[in-house]
């Protein structure tokens, strides 16, 4: 599959996906984590016995590669034709051409250049955030910005910034001539962006005066290049704004954010705070609406953790829906579009998938491991993008071996009486229980973090480890297993952990498509059953970054009016 911003998918993909994830195979992958292979003595499934024998193989490939960088090179090839000999097992290999096939495609659209209100002096907008972040807000404001000053979408001058952190985004939408409301539900976030535009007023004066000096800001001309910079190769169109001289505004809010706190925000805000909003009597004609008309608000969240971003479209459809029913009392303002890019998977309520109608529907109702939800914020795809970014991810692979193959040791530890009582405190013990599939345990917690030169070898990580958690392993021989103390069986273990880890993140995108078409479809239906009195609107997934500066989290999902006729309304 390759949906982008311009296909449309269907049910008959959602499904095939759910079958393939719900596969003996894949289901066990998801449920057997590395530290339970080590725990259980090294007892497999059966339908693993190939290709785990072909991983802990002490054959060498030709380039002298590990097992599992086989498979990523496998995974990441251009094309069919011509395929390389991979050596790897031609059950593996069907595999990722199933994950390949399925999943969808995450190539970034092209953007058109945006020259908007406020973006010829933007580039101090760009202060404090990382590269990741710059490329985030710069993407997803251009969007935006070319999404409101369409043809179809008509005038909406007021945004409202779903769990805005530090106002990045927020501060660039205002820049667009839009009124915000940049909602957090975290105060020291809101305060953090407050404390921005404190030193953002300093930082604006001292510009102010080097231009008097000099004439020209060169903040400006650095600005205006890293802005070409960003695009994509072959963009040469530019989206001038046709709202020039409206002028934005901002306001910071700390709400606990759910459908109903979400909503009362909103009116409160459009309805006593927007500066964009004029009253009966100050009002002239072509100026802003009045506070008794039905003022069109955009929604946008920019990585909206868990839950948040199901919330957020919760409540555009609920107001949606009260919208096109004329027995209910709608409120002072009407939602016009919106722009989300979810992710942290792992924080979604239990409620948030299904929520298809098609889904619902299959008995039993289709669920997700919590493993599975950590697991879809995996990029794979990205892990040879460059020689940095494969060494990421042999230390990420070795973190989790590592640890996985200090099991025995942690677990032998646990049953001495002196690790058990002292170490463990009320608040780890009142911890929630440990899920299937994350290989959680309670000495895994309280062993904690290592710095990354912890990972350098297995010496050293296990003298690292064993020194933080005090225990002597000397003390321990005699219930460790024999691979532990056999240098050539440990490393086969560490092999086969290190191609299971790989596996199971290779099928992260995978469950991270499943969630996204499942919304989707979701979304569509619900829109499909309102009468806005003529009025459409359409959902479409836009691939908003690029996954290869970091930004994982790629899919946009956006809701839009499409009727020419009713621009206005």
């Amino acid at each position: 599959m390759s949906c982008t911003a311009t296909d449309t998918p269907n049910c008959t993909a959602t499904f095939t996906i759910l079958d393939k994830l719900s596969s003996p195979v894949i289901d066990s992958l998801l449920s057997i984590h590395p530290n339970d292979i080590t725990l259980t003595g090294g007892e497999l499934p059966s339908l693993w016995s190939s290709w785990w024998s072909w991983a802990t193989s002490s054959a060498v490939h030709k380039d002298l590669s590990p097992a599992w960088l086989r498979l990523i090179r496998y995974l990441c090839r251009r094309n069919e034709s011509n395929t390389p000999d991979f050596d790897i097992p031609p059950e593996l290999g069907l595999l990722i051409d199933t994950v390949r096939d399925l999943q969808l495609q995450r190539d970034p659209v092209t953007l058109p250049i945006t020259s908007a209100h406020g973006t010829c002096d933007a580039g101090y907008r760009t202060y404090g955030m990382s590269p990741k972040k710059e490329h985030e807000v710069q993407r997803m404001s251009s969007y935006i910005h070319h999404l409101i000053n369409s043809s179809n979408c008509g005038s909406v001058p007021h945004a409202v910034d779903v769990g805005s952190g530090q106002g990045y985004l927020s501060r660039a939408l205002q820049d667009l001539g839009l009124h915000v409301l940049a909602l957090d539900n975290n105060e020291n976030q809101t305060s953090g962006a407050d404390r921005w535009n404190t030193k953002e007023a300093a930082r604006k004066l001292k510009r102010e005066r080097r231009k008097d000096h000099d004439g020209v800001s060169e903040a400006s001309k650095k600005s205006t290049a890293k802005e070409m910079l960003m695009q994509p190769e072959g963009v040469n169109t530019v989206v001038k704004n046709t709202n020039e001289e409206r002028k934005g505004s901002l306001i910071h809010r700390t709400v606990n954010i759910s459908t109903g706190t979400l909503e009362k925000a909103i009116s409160d805000w459009i309805l006593t705070e927007s500066p964009g909003i004029k009253s009966h009597e100050d009002r002239s004609i072509g100026a802003s609406p009045t506070r008794s008309e039905h003022v069109p608000a955009m929604f946008v969240a920019l990585h909206a953790c868990g839950s948040l971003t199901v919330d957020v479209l919760r409540t555009f459809l609920s107001c949606r829906h009260r919208r096109s029913d004329s027995k209910v009392a709608e409120p002072g303002w009407r939602p016009h579009s919106l722009v989300v890019v979810g992710c942290c998977y792992n924080l979604m309520s239990p409620c948030d998938f299904p929520l298809s109608k098609a889904l619902r529907e299959v008995s039993p109702t289709p669920r997700l491991q919590v493993a599975a939800l950590h697991l879809a914020a995996q990029v794979p795809s990205q892990w040879l993008k460059s020689q940095p970014a494969t060494q990421g991810a042999e230390l990420a692979i070795r973190k989790v071996v590592y640890r996985a193959l200090l099991q025995p040791v942690l677990q032998a530890a646990a049953q001495t009486s002196d690790v058990t009582l002292d170490n463990t405190s009320q608040s780890e013990r009142d911890k929630p229980p440990m899920q299937p599939g994350l290989g959680e345990t309670s000495e895994n917690r309280r062993l904690g973090k290592l710095n990354n030169d912890a990972y350098k070898d297995w010496p050293t990580f296990l003298d690292r480890a064993l020194d933080k958690m005090g225990i002597s392993i000397a003390e321990l021989s005699g219930s460790l297993p024999d691979w532990f103390f056999d240098e050539g069986s440990r490393l086969k273990m560490e092999n086969g952990l290190s191609v299971l880890h790989t596996l199971r993140c290779i099928l992260g995108p995978l469950i991270e498509t499943l969630i996204v078409l499942d919304r989707y479809e979701w979304i569509r239906h619900e829109l499909a059953e309102m009468n806005d009195g003529g009025q459409k609107m359409v959902i479409e997934m836009v691939n908003l970054f690029d996954q290869a500066v970091g930004s994982g989290r790629n899919i946009a999902l956006v809701i839009k009016p499409v009727d020419n006729h009713t621009r206005g309304d």
